[in-house]
């Protein structure tokens, strides 16, 4: 009886084991009959479609890195005016003295660096980036650069690198030296010879010093600024400056009207708090019948 009852058991056992595996068969035949009643192109497709998201994805970084990529030379055209390389020249010596934002070392590696990599010297210039942990996230310096805490550091094209169509210094000479007073209208419009600035060859801050220069400031569009500096004990310093235009723009004016020598750097606090750089004044809460404290303090500071 024991012996039956353990073969029943066995038997039914066994079919249902043999039910299972053809429930599983049956499943499979299922599945590929309606895989091959399908588009024949829509499982490659998916299949790449899979491939590529997944190269496009590419490994996750440790959120202690940054995404960075080799430094290389940026390559441009100039659309609005003619450069020289005397142009250039002041136009750099200038922009890299005027710096008052961000870390006057991070400004310095990138100044080095910079004539390097337009030197030729592409392995040295990518040294100095690298040991200055700076990051260049497309290596184009256009794009932005970062130091360690994130700071973004913005550089126009004609601090970057020369024009393609760059010019001699003799060929605006030459041009300023034809007899005749009469105004070509076709050399006007020729992009070639306008001796303006281009907008995507500046930074806004200079954009608005050259508006200043030029004398396109609306005198109702000005407010007056009055200064104490910190260095000295008087007198207070007044400066002229666009309600729209930024505290770095003030903060440069107040150095110039100021002769505060070009090793140090003025830093704007009103109320007991340091105003931002990248900000008007008049959007950070100032009166008019207040003045401003300017902080004269040493680059390496910063």
């Amino acid at each position: 009886m024991g012996c039956c009852f353990s073969r029943s058991n066995n038997d039914e056992g066994s079919s249902h084991v043999t039910v299972t595996q053809e429930s599983y068969a049956d499943h499979a035949r299922h599945s590929e009959h309606s895989a091959n009643n399908q588009n024949p192109n829509e499982a490659p497709r998916r299949q790449s479609q899979s491939r590529r998201v997944r190269n496009h994805q590419g490994p996750p970084l440790p959120l202690d890195q940054h995404y960075n990529q080799p430094i290389r030379l940026h390559v441009w055209r100039s659309k609005r005016r003619t450069w020289t390389p005397a142009q250039l020249a002041k136009e750099r010596e200038e922009f890299w003295d005027t710096r008052v934002t961000g870390r006057s070392e991070i400004w310095d590696a990138l100044r080095a660096a910079i004539s390097l990599l337009c030197g030729g010297e592409t392995d040295t210039a990518q040294g100095i980036i690298d040991a200055a942990g700076i990051t260049v996230p497309t290596g184009d310096f256009c794009e932005g650069c970062y130091d360690e805490n994130g700071v973004l550091y913005r550089l126009p094209q004609c601090i970057v690198s020369d024009p393609e169509n760059m010019v001699d210094d003799s060929f605006l000479r030459a041009q300023d030296d034809e007899p005749g007073d009469d105004v070509d209208d076709d050399a006007i419009s020729d992009p070639k010879i306008i001796p303006e600035e281009s907008d995507d060859e500046l930074i806004p801050d200079d954009l608005e010093r050259r508006r200043e220069e030029k004398g396109k400031m609306s005198e109702r569009d000005m407010i007056k600024v009055r200064a104490r500096l910190s260095d000295r004990g008087g007198p207070d310093v007044t400066v002229s400056i666009s309600k729209t235009q930024t505290v770095g723009m003030l903060a440069r004016r107040i150095q110039s009207e100021a002769s505060v020598p070009s090793f140090q750097r003025v830093r704007i606090a009103y109320l007991g708090r340091m105003l931002k750089e990248h900000e008007p004044l008049l959007d950070q809460g100032w009166n008019q019948s207040n003045i401003i404290n300017a902080l004269v303090v040493s680059r390496s500071s910063l």
